[in-house]
C-alpha cells in the first residue's frame, strides 16, 4: 500500500511509522462519502475496530446516550431486539462495548479470531448506520410512563434508571459542579448522558433526527488496530456499508474557538447525602480553565498532565501535601485531576471533608503553596518522581478492562476528533521525553507553567459542594411533578395499551431469530490454551517463584508474608495495615521523603492482601503439602526498570524493616481517606458490595473478602477512624512484627536480562529485609471469621425476626438499587462446573437480560459461578426495583427445569464462555497469575480439561445443572442495597434487617 493509492473509493492520504505504538499508521478518507479510517497495522492478532461519531449535545435529554443504547437494539440486516447481547452470548470477543462521552460516541469491539472479528464488525456497522429505532425500543431504553404493582405511576427506562444511579453519587455531583463552572456557555454544559429530570423531554422524532444528523459516513472516524490487512477491512466496509448509502452526509466540525461564559469566581452547590451525613463538611475544589491551544495541543495536554502530577499527583506532591497538612479537610478530593480530553481543558485540586467556614482557607493554602514553588522552585526529588512515573508509563505493557488498543484509541481521538491527524496525540514517548528534557535543561520551565497557567490565570473558580439530605428529596419531588405533568397529557388507557404492546414486543421471538447473527461453530474452537509456567527455586532458604516473560526491561518483585499467623479478629486491621505500609514513612525518613524516594526510583511500590479459597481439586495438587500452599498473604510489590533494581530493593528492604507507624497524623489521613473512598464507592460499586455480602458466610475466604473489601469493611473503617491514632499505630506495629516473623516467599517476573539482574541482588536483599523461614498457619474455626461479618446493631434501622425474602437491606443515598444472591454450585475441575458456567452464561444473556434489563429497567444483571468456592452469584446493577429482580430471578431459575435447550443455543453459549477462557494477558499479569496458580493449586492441566469439557457440553448437561440449581436455591442468601423510601415501603418479611451505612 502506498500514499495516493485508491481502494474501494478510499484514498490513502498518509502512511506513517509509529514506533511508540509498534505500528504503521495508515490514514484513508473516502473520496465521496467522507468517512475517515485510521489503521494501526502491526503483528497483534487481537484486532480491534471502533466506529466514532462526533455527537455534541444540544440539551440534557441524553439523546446521544439513548441513541448509543438504541442502535444496538436492532438494525436492517439484524432485525433483532437485542443483537448486542447476542454477540456477547455467542462471540469470541475480547472486548465488546459502547460509550457516550461529552461530545462523541464510540462503538469498539475486538477479537483474536478473524472470522469472529468480521462478524462483530458486520453487526456494529449495520447497527450504527441502519438502526431500526422502533417506538418500543425508545420506550424501553429512554423513558416511559407506567404503573407499578400498587397502581402508582412512575417513569422507567434503561438510560433513565442508569442516570438516576449516576445522580445518586455525591462524587458525581461534585465532578458535575466543576464541569458546569468550567464549561458554562458551551454545549459541554449539557449532560450528554442525560439528566433524569430532563430525559422525559426527549422524543422518538428528536432521537431519529439526532441519528440522521450525526450517524453518517462523513461524520464517522473509524479506528482499526491489529494484523488484518487494511485492504481486506476496507473492502468489507464498502460492501456492507458504503455501497448501500447514496450520500455521505455532512461531517460535524467543532468550532475553531469555543468561548465559554465568564467564569464565576465562587460557586456553592449541593449533592446527594443520606440523613446521617455531615452536612457541615464539603468538598472544596479550586479549578482553572486553561487557555486555548491548538497547534501544539498534544504537547500542551501532556504538559498539563505532567504539571498536575508534579503538583498534586499523590500525597507527597507539594500542593497535595500542603492541603493534607493544613488540617482543613479529611483527604484529597477525588476530583483532583486534569481534563485534557476536550478542547476546553482544565485543572482541578481540592479537599474533601472541609468544615463550614474553612472553604476560602483551602484556596489560600493552594495559592500560597504555588507562589512559594515559583519563588523557591520544586525539589529535585519531586521532579525526578514525576519524570520516573511518566517514563515508566511509556515502557510498561498494561491491560485494564480490555485490550491495550483501547488506550491507543482514546489517545488518537484526543486530537483526531478536533481536526488534528489521528496520530498527532499518539507519540507519547517523544512528547514525554521532550518535556523531561525541558525540565532538566531549563530551571524556569516549570515555574513559568505554574505562573502562566495557574497564578496569573484569572479563569479560576472556587467550587464548594455540600452533601444535603434534602437534595435527593427535592429531586424526588421534581420527578413526581414531571409524572403529574405527563399524566395530564396522557390517555391512561392508550398508554397501558402501549405498555402491553411493549411487553409483547419484548417477549416475542421470531422463528429465524437465532440464525440472523453469524457465529463460529464449536468445531472451530481449540481445546488448548497458553501455558503458564512458574518455576520454584530458592534463595537463602526463602522460596523463590520465577516467571519468565517479555516485560520490556521491567522487573516485577513480590515479597509475600503470611497473615494467617494472626487471630481472626486481627484481620480487621489488615486493610489499614496494607494501605499504610509504604505510605507512612520509616525510621529517620518522613512519609513524604520516603514516598518521594520510592516514586523517583520505581514505577510503583505498595502492599495488598491476597487470599483465595483452595478448591477440592487444588487440595490434591502436588504442592498442597508445602508450607506456602493455600495461605493468606500480605504482599509487598515493586515494579522497576532494570537499571534501578538495586536501589529499589534497598528501599523495599527499608520499608519492610523500618516502618514504625510513629507518624500518627499521617496515619489519621490514610484512615480518613480509606473510609471516604469506601463510602464514595458504594453507589458505583453497589453490585460488588451486594455480591460479597450475600456470600460472606459461605466459606472462610468469602468471609475474609467481606471483612477486608465488603460492607463490613466500611463499618470497620469507621470504627478505626473513631479510635485513637496512637492506639491504632501501636496495634499495626504489633501485627506487622508478628506477620514478618511468619516468614516470607518471593516472586519475580522479568525478561531474561531482568531476571539475571534481579537475582544478583536477591541474597543481599533477603539479608537486609530480614526475611525468615515460613511458619505454619494458625488453626482456627471458620465460624470466628463469620462472626466478624456481623453489622453493629447501632446501625440497624428496622429489625426482622423472620424473613422469607431478603436477609439484609442496606440503605444508600439516591433512588437506585442493587440486588445480590449467592447459592451453592459445582466444584472446580469438574465437568459439572463447566455446565454451570454455560447455563449461567446462557441465562444471563437471554432470559435475565430480557426480564431484568429489558422489561425491568435495570442497567444490567450478572450470573456468575465461582467454582473454586462452589458458589454462584446473581446481581442486578442500577436497579429501580431490586426486590422485584430477586423474585424474577427465582422464577427464571425455576423455569429452566421446563426449558428445552436447542443445539444451536448450547453452541452459542459455549462460544461465549470460550471467549472468557482465552482472554489475552499482559506479561506482568501472566506472571502474577502463574504465581497465584502455584499458591492455590491451579494448573495448566486443569485449564486444558476445562476447555476440553467446555466444547463437549450438551443440552442434557445444562438440564442437569438446572436441577442442581433448583435445589440449591432453597438455601440462597439475598442482600439488597436501595434508597430508604423503597426499603421502608416494604414489609420486614421482604426486606430482612435494614441497616444504614456508617457515614
Amino acid at each position: 500500500m502506498k500514499v495516493g493509492q485508491k481502494l474501494c473509493g478510499f484514498l490513502v492520504r498518509e502512511i506513517v511509522d509509529l514506533p511508540d505504538c509498534a505500528s504503521k499508521g495508515i490514514y484513508l478518507v473516502h473520496e465521496t462519502k467522507g468517512m475517515e479510517v485510521f489503521h494501526l497495522l502491526n503483528d497483534d492478532e487481537e484486532n480491534l475496530f471502533a466506529f466514532s461519531f462526533k455527537t455534541p449535545p444540544k440539551d440534557s435529554t441524553g439523546a446521544a446516550h439513548v441513541l448509543e443504547h438504541s442502535v444496538l437494539c436492532g438494525s436492517e440486516h439484524f432485525p433483532l431486539k437485542d443483537p448486542f447481547i447476542r454477540l456477547a452470548n455467542q462471540s469470541i470477543k475480547t472486548y465488546l462495548n459502547a460509550w457516550t462521552a461529552s461530545d462523541h460516541t464510540v462503538y469498539p469491539a475486538s477479537s483474536q479470531v478473524k472470522a469472529d472479528y468480521f462478524n462483530l464488525m458486520a453487526v456494529y456497522a449495520d447497527a450504527v448506520f441502519f438502526p431500526l429505532l422502533k417506538k418500543e425500543i425508545f420506550m424501553q431504553e429512554a423513558h416511559r410512563l407506567e404503573w407499578d404493582a400498587n397502581g402508582k405511576p412512575c417513569i422507567q427506562g434503561v438510560v433513565y434508571n442508569e442516570m438516576k444511579g449516576v445522580y445518586s453519587s455525591f462524587e458525581s455531583a461534585a465532578s458535575d459542579a466543576v464541569d458546569s463552572v468550567m464549561l458554562e456557555g458551551t454545549f459541554y454544559q449539557h449532560d450528554s448522558g442525560g439528566d433524569p429530570l430532563v430525559i422525559p423531554q426527549l422524543t422518538l422524532s428528536k432521537l431519529k433526527a439526532f441519528h440522521k444528523q450525526y450517524y453518517c459516513p462523513a461524520n464517522c472516524q473509524l479506528f482499526l488496530y491489529g494484523n488484518i490487512p487494511t485492504e481486506e477491512q476496507i473492502a468489507f466496509l464498502d460492501k456492507k456499508v458504503l455501497s448501500c448509502i447514496p450520500k455521505g452526509g455532512k461531517a460535524y466540525r467543532f468550532p475553531k474557538k469555543i468561548t465559554p461564559a465568564k467564569i464565576k469566581p465562587f460557586v456553592h452547590v449541593y449533592g446527594p447525602a443520606d440523613e446521617d451525613s455531615d452536612t457541615n463538611r464539603s468538598s472544596v475544589l479550586l479549578a482553572w480553565r486553561m487557555p486555548s491551544v491548538k497547534t501544539a495541543m498534544p504537547h500542551f495536554a501532556m504538559e498539563l498532565m505532567f504539571l498536575g502530577d508534579i503538583l498534586w499527583g499523590d500525597d507527597c506532591a507539594p500542593v497535595a501535601k500542603a492541603l493534607l497538612e493544613s488540617g482543613l479537610g479529611q483527604d484529597l478530593a477525588p476530583q483532583t485531576s486534569e481534563d485534557v480530553n476536550i478542547p476546553i481543558k482544565s485543572m482541578t485540586v481540592g479537599l474533601r471533608g472541609v468544615a463550614k467556614g474553612n472553604e476560602k482557607k483551602v484556596e489560600q493554602v493552594i495559592i500560597e503553596t504555588l507562589t512559594k514553588l515559583v519563588k523557591e522552585g520544586l525539589s529535585d526529588e519531586a521532579i525526578e518522581r514525576s519524570c520516573m512515573r511518566f517514563s515508566f508509563s511509556t515502557r510498561e505493557i498494561r491491560r485494564f478492562n480490555g485490550p491495550y488498543s483501547l488506550v491507543l484509541l482514546r489517545r488518537s481521538l484526543r486530537g483526531w476528533l478536533y481536526g488534528l491527524s489521528p496520530w498527532a496525540t499518539l507519540a507519547n514517548k517523544e512528547i514525554i521525553d521532550g518535556i523531561i528534557r525541558s525540565v532538566h535543561e531549563d530551571a524556569s520551565y516549570l515555574k513559568n507553567l505554574i505562573t502562566q497557567l495557574l497564578l496569573l490565570n484569572k479563569e479560576r473558580s472556587l467550587v464548594v459542594v455540600t452533601p444535603s439530605s434534602s437534595w435527593v428529596e427535592k429531586r424526588i419531588r421534581a420527578e413526581e411533578k414531571i409524572i403529574t405533568q405527563l399524566l395530564l397529557k396522557t390517555d391512561e388507557e392508550k398508554q397501558k395499551k402501549q405498555l402491553r404492546l411493549l411487553s409483547q414486543f419484548q417477549s416475542k421471538q421470531s422463528p429465524d431469530e437465532d440464525t440472523v447473527i453469524p457465529h463460529l461453530s464449536v468445531s472451530q474452537l481449540q481445546p488448548s490454551c497458553e501455558q503458564v509456567k512458574t518455576l520454584l527455586s530458592s534463595c537463602k532458604d526463602i522460596p523463590l517463584f520465577l516467571s519468565n516473560q517479555e516485560t520490556n526491561g521491567i522487573v516485577y518483585v513480590s515479597v509475600a508474608f503470611p497473615v494467617d499467623v494472626l487471630e481472626p479478629e486481627e484481620y480487621l486491621y489488615l486493610s489499614t495495615l496494607a494501605s499504610s505500609l509504604v505510605e507512612i514513612g520509616w525510621q529517620g525518613l518522613p512519609w513524604d521523603e520516603a514516598l518521594s524516594k520510592v516514586q523517583g526510583t520505581t514505577g510503583g511500590m505498595g502492599a495488598y492482601i491476597r487470599h483465595a479459597h483452595v478448591s477440592e481439586a487444588g487440595q490434591k495438587s502436588s504442592d498442597s503439602k508445602s508450607v506456602w500452599f493455600g495461605r493468606d498473604w500480605l504482599i509487598f510489590y515493586c515494579k522497576v526498570v532494570e537499571e534501578q533494581v538495586e536501589n529499589a530493593l534497598s528501599l523495599l528492604a527499608d520499608c519492610i524493616t523500618k516502618t514504625d507507624f510513629k507518624d500518627t497524623e499521617r496515619l489519621t489521613d490514610i484512615i480518613n481517606a480509606m473510609h471516604n473512598n469506601g463510602m464514595s464507592s458504594v453507589i458505583p460499586s453497589g453490585t460488588v458490595y451486594a455480591a460479597m455480602r450475600s456470600q460472606c458466610t459461605k466459606n472462610k475466604n468469602a468471609a475474609v473478602t467481606e471483612i477486608l473489601e465488603g460492607l463490613t469493611s466500611l463499618y470497620n473503617e469507621k470504627r478505626i477512624a473513631s479510635c485513637s491514632a496512637k492506639k491504632t499505630a501501636k496495634t499495626l506495629l504489633t501485627l506487622f512484627e508478628r506477620i514478618k516473623k511468619g516468614g516470607a516467599v518471593i516472586h519475580l517476573t522479568a525478561d531474561k536480562s531482568g531476571m539475571t539482574c534481579v537475582k544478583k541482588y536477591l541474597p543481599s536483599f533477603i539479608e537486609k529485609a530480614q526475611l525468615g523461614i515460613l511458619q505454619a498457619k494458625r488453626k482456627v474455626s471458620d465460624s470466628r471469621f463469620y462472626a466478624l461479618t456481623q453489622i453493629p446493631q447501632k446501625y440497624c434501622l428496622r429489625k426482622a425476626s423472620k424473613t422469607s425474602g431478603v436477609k439484609e437491606t442496606f440503605v444508600i443515598p439516591g433512588t437506585t438499587g442493587f440486588a445480590g444472591v449467592s447459592f451453592d454450585s459445582s466444584a472446580y475441575d469438574t465437568k459439572n462446573c463447566i455446565a454451570d458456567e454455560v447455563l449461567c452464561h446462557s441465562l444471563e444473556t437471554q432470559e435475565l437480560w430480557r426480564a431484568i434489563r429489558t422489561e425491568g429497567g435495570a442497567y444490567g444483571a450478572q450470573l456468575s459461578p465461582d467454582s473454586d468456592s462452589k458458589t454462584t452469584r446473581f446481581t442486578s446493577y442500577r436497579d429501580p426495583n431490586p426486590f422485584r429482580s430477586l423474585d424474577v430471578f427465582k422464577t427464571q431459575m425455576h423455569d429452566l427445569l421446563k426449558k428445552h435447550f436447542s443445539d444451536d443455543e448450547v453452541e452459542k453459549a459455549i462460544i461465549g464462555c470460550y471467549s472468557m477462557e482465552i482472554e489475552p494477558r499482559t506479561p506482568s499479569s501472566t506472571g502474577a497469575m502463574g504465581f497465584l496458580w502455584r499458591l492455590y493449586g491451579l494448573t495448566n492441566a486443569q485449564k486444558k480439561r476445562r476447555l476440553s469439557w467446555l466444547i463437549k457440553i450438551k443440552a442434557s448437561d445444562l438440564h442437569k445443572a438446572a436441577l442442581r440449581y433448583d435445589k440449591a436455591l432453597l438455601n440462597m442468601q439475598s442482600v439488597v442495597l436501595c434508597g430508604q423510601e423503597l426499603a421502608l415501603s416494604k414489609n420486614a418479611q421482604t426486606t430482612g434487617i435494614i441497616y444504614k451505612l456508617p457515614v
